[in-house]
């Protein structure tokens, strides 16, 4: 496998740190995922070809297992805001300096600066900034239906297009 013999900590959050944990793992790379206490675990299905283990970043033991971990690590997936992992004294400048191979990889939504950086990053926002969804219509199509019972599949694909193209 590509990966044989990388190690990577996965820090829980939403979709993509946990599809490129996944990853990884499939290419055959060692992941373990970091979930914060009283989680559920990984409910999104992501979790293939990983082992987890539960942290509460927020305390000082649970950083220190973390800079442990780190310390012998080759890549880090960090989901978080911007500042998240620098107010925990967790962020780049410490892990890499403990560890200097280290690959910090950050999968914020929107980056680390500009105007969007402090707010949540998702699919639906991208669409909608990009302008994505005015293009919505010329791929699927659109139609006003009033009717509501059974449709068919199209039909369901036509009222989702036109619920989102009127946003």
């Amino acid at each position: 496998m590509a990966l044989m013999g990388i190690s990577v900590l996965e820090l829980a959050g939403l979709a993509p740190a946990p599809f490129c944990g996944m990853l990884l793992a499939d290419f055959g790379a060692q992941v373990v995922r970091v979930d914060r206490p009283g989680a559920n675990g990984d409910v999104s299905r992501l979790s293939r070809g990983k082992r987890s283990l539960v942290l509460d970043l927020k305390r000082p033991r649970g950083a220190a297992v973390l800079r442990r971990m780190c310390a012998r690590m080759d890549v880090l997936l960090e989901p978080f805001r911007p500042g998240v992992m620098e107010q925990l004294q967790l962020g780049p400048e410490i892990l890499q300096r403990e560890n200097p191979k280290l690959i910090y990889a950050r999968l914020s939504g929107f980056g680390q600066s500009g105007r969007f950086s402090r707010l949540a990053g998702h699919d639906i926002n991208y669409l909608a900034l990009s302008g994505g969804r005015n293009s919505i219509s010329r791929f699927f199509s659109v139609e006003n239906s009033r009717i509501v019972g059974t449709t068919s599949r199209t039909e369901h694909v036509g009222w989702g297009s036109t619920f989102l193209h009127n946003l």
